[in-house]
């Protein structure tokens, strides 16, 4: 698609597609050097009265009205569903995804300003030297075409505007971050297994989390409204624009770079509009980003825009888990200790460095918290699961009511998770069992694909533009004013929670950015 109407509509220095976690540090960036900026976001404007507190008990999934049960049948699954309310997910009717009947796959999303960042846990961990070399070690992706070093001045960026909470442990594995105040207390069960407890050289150290504390604004600190948004508002230079469904990237017929975006007024049926700019940043999720650079094709992109190699829409990843809960007959109840889910407790990371037939995985565990007796816990055990070719995003041959093909998603496990699943039960029961945890329930295989919402890949960043989508610096290999900024631009997955490496992507590529606009290389 080259453009609509004879008008080419307002030019702007960037568009931002998305203002979730990806988008709004990339809006920051650009608005705070001194361009104008539009960031375009599919979803309505959100108060900071919307948004429930973290550790509210809220209600459960079947307490809602029919209407919602009926409407919301995937988003209804997700465990905070209940507490943050349904309003904060999208309607599944409306936004409508196909998948094979033998690949369920469970895409949970918060189509709003501020995306995600309204519904996630606050986990918050940086990569290390090793996830980022594992394809080189084992082969079994391709390596990250940077390293730690360069995340880590973006890494700085982000934990110094927004609220983190930890302890410096000073390992290899999961670097330190800059953290502003500690976790809350452990428990004494927590502080007896944390003692207690070894696997091979690593230990188990307090959770890693964005605090849920409200500003001055009201807005909660995990939420991008309450930073990064915030602060690329603050500079004038930014035009945000809700329920504004981009269905192309617009390019130009000689040299294939973008000239903006089309997108379409969700809020006014039949509006349709032609936004120009001199780069254009794709935000909008891993799965969204590939469904819109796959319908952005034309003559010089008859694949979709960035599909030269072949691998855009391809190697979607989560990250699985094996979850578990029971009793400890030894502890009394904590009512003084409430559970927030991974915001509570603590972590034990992979011991590195690591071999053998699967990637590292690490656990998550909290004990005694609650009010309930008897007291109770769980461990669970989060890995890696691997880029495959065959697990990917296309188009689908019905359209939505804006006329854009609907994604068909097909993403399953394989061999390699077979053997993760086993390595992590067996893991997880040893650790109950140090903790005197008597597990009442283990689940019996990994958690679907998607159900984790750590959607990755599908755009992959790498050294050559025969097998990735995007460069080093984030930039489509075939259309270089273009970004991919989200979780997509992802290789390999590791075994961390990504939203912080997302969000310092973001910094990282918006910088890069900056320094070729003040060249005026665009």
């Amino acid at each position: 698609m080259t453009g609509i109407g004879a008008d080419p509509g307002p030019a702007y220095d960037a568009i931002v597609v998305g203002s979730g976690f990806a988008g709004s540090w990339a809006a920051k960036e650009l608005a705070e050097a001194g361009f104008r900026t539009l960031v375009l976001e599919a979803g309505p404007v959100r108060r900071a009265g919307d948004i429930p507190d973290r550790a509210a008990p809220g209600v459960t999934a079947g307490d809602h009205d029919e209407r919602t049960r009926a409407r919301q049948p995937v988003q209804r699954t997700h465990f905070n569903f209940g507490p943050r309310g349904p309003h904060l997910f999208v309607d599944d009717v409306e936004h409508a995804y196909e998948t094979p009947p033998d690949k369920p796959y469970t895409w949970i999303r918060g189509m709003q300003v501020g995306g995600r960042s309204l519904l996630w846990g606050g986990s918050a961990l940086r990569l290390s030297t090793f996830e980022t070399a594992a394809g080189d070690v084992d082969g079994c992706s391709l390596s990250w075409p940077i390293g730690y070093a360069d995340l880590a001045a973006a890494y700085d960026v982000v934990e110094d505007l927004v609220d983190l909470r930890g302890t410096a442990e000073e390992l290899a594995q999961l670097p330190d971050g800059h953290f502003r105040g500690k976790p809350p207390a452990l428990t004494p069960a927590e502080a007896a297994f944390q003692h207690a407890y070894r696997r091979g050289n690593t230990r188990p150290i307090p959770v890693r989390f964005v605090s849920a504390e409200r500003g001055e604004d009201g807005w909660p600190e995990f939420t991008t409204q309450a930073t990064a948004l915030a602060r690329a508002e603050r500079t004038g230079r930014v035009t945000l624009r809700s329920d504004a469904r981009v269905t192309s990237v617009t390019v130009d017929p000689d040299d294939g770079r973008a000239t903006g975006v089309s997108y379409v007024d969700a809020a006014v049926p039949g509006a349709r509009h032609h936004a120009r700019a001199r780069v254009v940043f794709l935000c909008g999720g891993t799965i969204e980003t590939a469904r819109l650079m796959l319908n952005s094709h034309s003559p010089r992109h008859p694949d979709g825009l960035g599909n030269s190699s072949g691998w855009l829409g391809r190697g979607l990843m989560d990250h699985p888990l094996v979850t578990s809960s029971g009793v400890l007959d030894g502890h009394p109840p904590m009512p003084a200790h409430r559970s927030a889910g991974r915001q509570s407790g603590l972590l034990v990371p992979p011991p590195q460095p690591q071999t053998g037939d699967i990637r590292p995985f690490a656990l998550w565990v909290s004990l005694q918290r609650g009010d309930a007796g008897p007291a109770s816990g769980g461990i669970d055990a989060q890995g890696e699961m691997l880029p495959y070719r065959h697990n990917r995003v296309r188009l689908g041959d019905t359209r939505d009511r804006w006329g854009v093909p609907v994604p068909v998603i097909e993403c399953g496990y394989g061999p390699h998770e077979d053997r993760l699943y086993d390595a992590m039960r067996r893991e997880v029961e040893r650790a109950a069992s140090v903790a005197g945890l008597r597990l009442t329930a283990v689940a019996d295989t990994l958690t679907s694909p998607g159900r984790n919402v750590h959607d990755l890949g599908t755009a992959r960043m790498g050294r050559s533009p025969a097998d990735s989508v995007v460069d080093p610096d984030n930039r489509c290999w075939d259309a270089p004013n273009v970004f991919v900024a989200d979780g997509s631009c992802f290789p390999s997955g590791g075994w961390q929670n990504p939203t912080l490496t997302i969000m310092a992507i973001a910094v990282r590529a918006a910088r890069f950015a900056v320094g070729l606009l003040r060249d005026k290389a665009y």
